[in-house]
């Protein structure tokens, strides 16, 4: 990253999304717009299409799910967003910039956050395993726990 701090880093990196998707020949209707808007607010946390209607509706746009469907399924494919399995059967969405990561659910709330590991060794402890003749291409590896929101014991 530059001097830039990471409120101007987040708003450049969103414009240039926008002007992506116009120099593609893409409308930028006011719901994709705002869309976009909420993934790049929303500090990287995954979210699920009626997260997503929540936050839109916080922002009084209503939307009704197949719109925002329809919406997820056209970012996903411009691979402006891509699909996370936490692990807990819930479809959820983030910006795929940013890069390799996992994720810690909460097991009460089903909050999900990014959780970054420096060095991430799986794949060099992936080369000790059977694979039975699969190439892995990748990993997920999701942690589970109670959030601090939830938590009766704030030093727990």
């Amino acid at each position: 990253m530059t001097n830039a701090t990471p409120l101007q880093y987040n708003l450049r990196m969103r414009q240039q999304t926008l002007e992506a998707l116009k120099d593609k020949g893409f409308r930028l209707t006011k719901i994709r717009k705002l869309i976009i808007e909420v993934f790049f607010s929303n500090a990287g946390a995954p979210i699920s299409a009626p997260e997503l209607r929540t936050h839109l509706l916080a922002l009084d746009v209503k939307a009704n799910k197949t719109t925002i469907y329809r919406e997820l399924d056209f970012l996903s494919a411009q691979g402006i967003i891509v699909e996370v399995n936490a692990g807990d059967g819930r479809k959820r969405y983030e910006l795929d910039r940013l890069g390799h990561h996992h994720h810690i659910l909460c097991l009460r709330c089903s909050a999900v956050e990014c959780v970054a590991i420096e060095d991430c060794a799986l794949e060099e402890q992936l080369s000790r395993v059977d694979l039975k003749n699969f190439k892995v291409t990748g990993h997920a590896l999701n942690f589970f726990g109670i959030c601090a929101g939830c938590s009766p014991c704030t030093e727990c």
